[in-house]
């Protein structure tokens, strides 16, 4: 009897050290991240990548908190997939606070957070995959909502909240029952829960109206640091730069300017075109933390193994074939695995606005000499005339001194004349034939 009391007293003792510990812990000035709700925003990949840069930074400054504080309609599942990913990685533990609305892939957001606070008047659920077909709204097909269903399922018993709620957010299906579940819900509605249900069924821990309510319920210090996170001025910038039809223009002006600088001689505005519209892709897809510096560094090499087989090596083989499935990988790699469907999309997109570039392009410089000689920023013009008239090197004939696409430079009797072919491709060294000469425009024809 006495050993019970003894044991009794040492495990009461015990307790009183733990409770004690944990409230010097606890009571410590703390470092807090709180990423500020941005109303009503959109899941994407702009906003993916904030959370990211704010998680990334909290994680640098060792801080003992983040506070995400969420009012999100839904959005793309890859994205919120990412942010569910940095949630979980993340060496500070993270809590969501709902303020107002984490519906769709703002529900799978905040399942995957160590707690979740709710504000009076908030709402979580109604999880389902969804797409528009034309101005209709419809439910996507089985693969996804099964993997949306795997994906809050995983979500909720990483968080240990109620695993068959969270899938009733996105099967319709299934039914809960009051006696079971702590909720009635039949097999033809989505769940979607207030604060009160939320906090009731496990699928948030507290109901909290501002940060400084969660500090207290955390039993943090009142001292504690807060650093907030809000938008800044170049993530408008980034937010529109990364809508999937500005980067598929991107990539269209750069495609487009990259054949301007293969048909016309010299380094001109097409290659600075290219250059620019490039960077900036890469830029932006670099700072929405799906991409790093390998992307760009394989977009090069792919770069100049099309310029190698494009000036260097006649034809078309091995060379130019693996310079363009580089460009392409690179591309496709720039978006991250998360982001292949929006990927495909923008070039897709870009493809089609390319087209329509290049055919407008190519009818302009055949009618435009002036344009071919405005484009060029640098050439060699050793030996070149500018007479007003070529009229007497009509049927002359000569070797090309530089590749023709169309336009290029021809020797004739030791001099260079600036000349452009009828359309065709022609390589350096080919035999030339002048067959048309209008004021100082020089039309030349290769000779078999």
């Amino acid at each position: 009897m006495k050993n019970i009391k003894a044991n009794s007293f040492r495990i009461f003792l015990l307790s009183i050290f733990i409770l004690t510990l944990t409230n010097l812990l606890y009571s410590k000035d703390s470092k807090v991240y709180v990423i500020k709700k941005l109303e009503f925003q959109e899941v994407n990949r702009w906003y993916a990548g904030y959370i990211k840069k704010a998680i990334d930074k909290a994680n640098e400054d060792k801080a003992d908190l983040i506070i995400l504080e969420l009012d999100t309609p839904g959005g793309l599942l890859s994205s919120a997939l990412s942010i569910k990913n940095y949630i979980i990685e993340s060496e500070v533990p993270v809590a969501v606070y709902i303020n107002k609305n984490a519906l769709s892939a703002g529900a799978l957001i905040s399942l995957s957070a160590k707690e979740i606070y709710m504000s009076d008047g908030s709402v979580i659920g109604a999880a389902t995959p969804i797409y528009l077909n034309g101005n209709e709204v419809k439910k996507a097909g089985e693969k996804e909502i099964s993997a949306m269903r795997a994906a809050m399922r995983a979500s909720a018993e990483t968080t240990k909240k109620n695993t068959k709620a969270a899938e009733a957010m996105v099967d319709e299906t299934i039914v809960l029952t009051k006696e079971k579940d702590g909720i009635d819900l039949d097999d033809k509605t989505l769940l979607t829960l207030s604060a009160d249900e939320a906090v009731e069924i496990n699928i948030a821990d507290k109901k909290a109206n501002s940060i400084k309510e969660i500090i207290d319920l955390k039993g943090l210090s009142d001292n504690s640091e807060i650093i907030t996170v809000e938008e800044e001025k170049y993530d408008s910038v980034l937010r529109f730069l990364l809508n999937p039809f500005i980067l598929s223009l991107l990539m269209s002006i750069g495609i487009a300017g990259i054949y301007l600088e293969i048909k016309t001689p010299g380094f001109g505005v097409g290659g600075v075109t290219a250059i620019i519209a490039f960077s900036v892709f890469f830029f932006v897809q670099f700072f929405s933390g799906d991409s790093n510096l390998i992307e760009p560094a394989i977009f090069l090499l792919g770069a100049v193994l099309l310029c190698i087989e494009i000036f260097v090596i006649p034809g078309f083989g091995i060379t130019g074939i693996l310079g363009i499935t580089a460009i392409l990988a690179s591309v496709f790699m720039s978006f991250g695995l998360n982001n292949i469907a929006i990927a495909t999309f923008v070039i897709f997109i870009s493809l089609i606005i390319d087209i329509i570039l290049i055919v407008l392009i190519a009818k302009f410089m055949t009618k435009s000499k002036e344009f071919n000689n405005k484009i060029t920023l640098s050439s060699d013009t050793a030996g070149y005339h500018s007479s007003v008239s070529y009229d007497h090197l009509l049927n002359k004939e000569g070797i090309a001194d530089t590749f023709f696409r169309p336009a290029g430079y021809i020797m004739i009797d030791n001099n260079r004349y600036d000349a452009v072919s009828e359309g065709e491709f022609i390589d350096k060294g080919s035999s030339l034939k002048v067959v048309l000469v209008e004021g100082n425009r020089i039309v030349v024809k290769k000779i078999n």
